[in-house]
């Protein structure tokens, strides 16, 4: 394993570092194990975030943020919204870098995960698009006949 030392803009001067992380196999197959960059960086409350890039042949194809303050309650409506950001941009970068396709449900599943308790920003989001996903059933279903 190598190790990249990169400055963040506004990060004071932090490093990153490369580490391994494991991923399910999801549409495109990805390896249980990509490479990933590991940025630690600062909001602007001064709170410490890690941001993960993984990558295949050095393309971006999945990214991760957390802090050490997600048990917090008051961080709670931020994490699950920086998991639905991170999951969404995920899906993207497989889209643009491996050519697996978005699609409604795929992006329903992401935000089903990223949801963190009833009513929450993703958990509102899955329940507007999955009626679309119902539409689109009932009109193929209908095309059929």
């Amino acid at each position: 394993m190598t190790t990249q030392t990169n400055d963040i803009p506004g990060d004071n001067g932090e490093k990153n570092e490369e580490l391994q992380t494991g991923r399910e196999k999801e549409g495109k197959e990805l390896p249980e194990v990509l490479n990933a960059v590991r940025f630690r960086t600062r909001d602007r409350e001064h709170n410490t975030w890690y941001v993960s890039v993984s990558e295949m042949k050095g393309n971006p194809v999945e990214i991760f943020a957390s802090t050490a303050f997600d048990r917090d309650d008051h961080l709670q409506s931020r994490i699950s919204n920086l998991t639905t950001i991170t999951r969404l941009v995920s899906l993207i970068l497989r889209n643009v870098f491996l050519g697996e396709a978005l699609t409604l449900e795929k992006t329903i599943k992401q935000l089903k995960r990223s949801s963190r308790q009833k009513n929450d920003l993703p958990d509102m989001l899955t329940t507007v698009l999955q009626s679309y996903s119902r539409e689109e059933t009932e009109r193929q279903e209908n095309n059929k006949q």
